[in-house]
Formats: structure tokens, C-alpha cells, sequence
């Protein structure tokens, strides 16, 4: 009846009072229960319990994998981001924020999902002042050989590249505005200048190259750099970001800065005979599917509309919502897999997850019957996403069927 409580919170729009919620419990369960007695059963022991319940969830996942083009080379592709948002100050001393102009209080949420199987390897909630790098440190035992981690500049650290590579696994990253590169100059260490290869490659109209370089002041990691030249409006558009947030700061933008602007810069430590340097500045682009997911989260779930309420309640309501995402996200990722090897066509993520949004009250109720309803849910999941919930393609843009499925290699 709780787990039945949370689940009619997190189906809905906006947060249900305490006495809204002993309503639904009187009409459905036929239980009486008083807005205290409900506020009650917010505790340490029930966040626990929500807790279980997700760790279960994730660890037995129902996998539906796709091993079409390049990612026939990798045992799992995982891609891994953050989504933070601003919570009631009161929060501040077991959530603290950012601070300054930001909330003083704060949520972030770690999430990796991994590409082939759509399996979800971590989805945690920590403070939102906890730094992205913390926590690329703290999983460097997860990744495994044969991985490829794809991740954003916030998770840039050396250490985890170089454990990576001692296990066989694989990394593709962006690279960090700070980081020195150096390339060999004979038997010597030369850093490299950014100026001229930009101006080498606006001579010389040269839209992409690569080159073999070293990361790091004392343990120099040998890694890949690709590079591609940005049109002039991408890199004005890049230094009114920065210019304006280094004016709040009170610092200058260094003419180094300058230079990498104007260029995509990727590091990997994938051989050239895996993938080459299109194949790697591609499947980058993955990556902006788990911005999707957030805005699956917070447009379409909701997951950032929570009103003011204690520590505990708020925990166990955003695992909640959490593990109703969960449970559609694995709903959709198996049906992906079923239909693209039946059909050679990708569902739809947005397409899909308002469908089961506006399903979620039912889903809710399907729960309750057990097997049989859950039978029946899979049954009309299938029989829904086969009409108007295909992925369309944007004309003169590089979909993520071409990504993920054919061979680009």
C-alpha cells in the first residue's frame, strides 16, 4: 500500500498532498490512514525500502541487444551524465547546492546507461555540489575490459583514462580546455600549439585530422586526438559563453582558450583500425541521447517539480520517479531491440515515453494484478508502439540510426 502511494505521487503531474494520498488509500485499499500517520511512514526504514527496490530493479534488467556495426567491437558502450536541479534551501544541510546566486540546496543525479543492451548501470542521487570528476574517480572499478565509456568534459580525469586502458577498456572523451597535449619532437616532449594547427588547417581547408599525442604533466598518456575545424559562428557562439561567464568571475580568456575554440577536440584510445577519425567524431554524438533522457525526466516525468517537503519524503519520492523511468526506460529499450531486428527501423524515444506517461495511472493499476496484467501492459506496448511511434529523420542531419546501426566505418 506505501509502494501503491509513491506510485500515485509519481504518476502524477505535481505532488499529491498527505491528505490526497489518504484519500486514494480509503478509496482504493479501503484502509483509513490520517495525513500524520502517512507523514509517519516517511522515515529512514522506508527510504531504505525504496532503495531496495530500485537496486533490485536495476539488477534484473531484461536486455535486448543490438550488435550492428561498430558496436560489434565493444563488450558494452556506456555513456554517463549528470542532471542537477535546485531544491528548497531548508535541504541545504543534507543536499547542499551551489551556493552564490544558485539554491542552497540541491539534487544531482548519476546516470550511465549502456548502448547495446540499454541496460542502466547507475542511477544515484548525491548532493549537487558533489563535482562530475568525484565521481569518474569513485567508479573506476566498474569499467571492465572491452568497454568504451563515452562521456562529457565534467568526468575528464586522467586517472580514470589510465586505469581503463590497464584493463583492456576503452574511452572516448572530449578534451578538457586545460589539459596540456604534447607530441613528440624527435626523442623530446614539445607542447602542442593550437594556433598553428588551426591556421594549417584553414590554409589548407583540412575539416578534420588526427594526430598522435601525450596527456598529462608526469605519467603522459599516448592517446588519440581528432580534430575537426568549426565554422566561425559555432566559435563566436562558444566565446560569448565563456567571455560572459569568465566576466562574472573576473578572469580573462586566455589566447589558448581562443585557439581550441575553434576546433572539436576528442581524445580515445581506440586503435585506428577499430574505428577512424569520422567513425570517432560521430559516435560522440550519442551522447546528446542522455540529454534526452533528462528531458524525458523533467518535461515529460517531471522529476523536478517537487514541492517543499522533509528530507526523507522527497528521497523516496524522487526513487520513486525514478523507478517508474525506470521500468518504462526498460520497457522501451527491450521493444527497441525487438522491433529494429524485425523492422530495420528505431522506435521513437520521445514519441514513446509520452505514450507511457499518459499510460502511467494505468500502468499503476496493471501492477497490481500481477503476471497477467503485466502480460497484458506488454501486449498493448507492442501492439501502441508499432503505430506513429517511429523515429523520423531530420533531413540534412545525422540521425541516430546512421550512429548506432549502420556501418560507418
Amino acid at each position: 500500500m506505501f509502494f501503491d502511494s509513491l506510485l500515485f505521487d509519481a504518476t502524477s503531474v505535481s505532488t499529491k498532498s498527505y491528505n490526497q494520498m489518504a484519500i486514494e488509500t480509503k478509496s482504493v485499499h479501503k484502509v483509513d490512514i490520517s495525513k500524520q500517520g502517512i507523514d509517519q511512514r516517511f522515515n529512514e526504514s522506508a527510504l531504505k525500502y525504496i532503495q531496495s527496490l530500485m537496486s533490485k530493479t536495476l539488477s534484473t534488467q531484461v536486455s535486448q541487444f543490438i550488435e550492428n556495426g561498430w558496436l560489434k567491437f565493444f563488450n558494452r558502450v556506456n555513456v554517463k551524465d549528470s542532471s542537477k536541479f535546485d531544491l528548497p534551501a531548508k535541504l541545504k544541510d543534507k543536499l547542499p547546492g551551489f551556493g552564490g546566486s544558485a539554491s542552497k540546496s540541491g539534487v544531482c543525479i548519476q546516470y550511465e546507461f549502456e548502448i547495446k543492451s540499454g541496460n542502466v548501470n547507475d542511477l544515484t542521487i548525491t548532493p549537487a555540489n558533489r563535482p562530475d570528476t568525484k565521481d569518474a574517480l569513485a567508479t573506476i572499478d566498474a569499467v571492465k575490459k572491452g568497454d568504451l565509456t563515452i562521456r562529457d568534459l565534467g568526468y575528464f580525469a586522467l586517472k580514470y583514462f589510465i586505469a581503463a586502458k590497464k584493463v583492456g577498456a576503452f574511452f572516448l572523451s572530449r578534451l578538457n580546455a586545460k589539459i596540456i597535449v604534447y607530441q613528440m619532437n624527435g626523442n623530446a616532449f614539445e607542447e602542442l600549439d593550437f594556433g598553428q594547427l588551426y591556421q594549417k588547417m584553414k590554409k589548407n581547408k583540412i575539416e578534420r585530422l588526427e594526430k598522435e599525442v601525450y596527456i598529462g604533466r608526469d605519467e603522459k598518456l599516448p592517446v588519440r586526438l581528432v580534430i575537426e575545424l568549426m565554422p566561425d559562428e559555432v566559435f563566436s557562439t562558444r566565446m560569448q559563453k565563456v567571455n560572459k561567464y569568465n566576466k562574472k568571475k573576473g578572469h580573462q580568456t586566455s589566447r589558448d582558450y581562443r585557439n581550441r575554440a575553434r576546433l572539436n577536440l576528442f581524445i580515445s584510445n581506440v586503435p585506428l583500425d577499430m574505428l577512424d577519425g569520422e567513425a570517432i567524431a560521430k559516435i560522440y554524438r550519442i551522447r546528446w541521447q542522455i540529454e534526452l533522457v533528462f528531458k524525458i525526466w523533467k518535461s515529460i516525468f517531471g522529476l523536478d517539480n517537487i514541492t517543499p517537503m522533509k528530507y526523507e519524503r522527497l528521497m523516496c519520492t524522487l526513487n520513486a520517479r525514478l523507478l517508474l523511468v525506470l521500468v518504462n526506460w526498460e520497457t522501451f529499450m527491450v521493444q527497441r531491440g525487438l522491433l529494429l531486428r524485425r523492422t530495420g527501423k528505431l522506435l521513437s524515444i520521445i514519441k514513446c515515453f509520452n505514450t507511457l506517461k499518459d499510460n502511467s495511472e494505468k500502468l499503476r493499476h496493471i501492477l497490481a494484478k500481477g503476471g497477467e496484467g503485466i502480460k497484458q501492459w506488454i501486449n498493448w506496448v507492442i501492439e501502441i508502439f508499432e503505430s506513429k511511434h517511429w523515429l523520423e529523420r531530420k533531413k540534412n542531419k545525422l540521425g541516430l540510426a546512421e550512429i548506432l546501426c549502420l556501418n560507418i566505418l
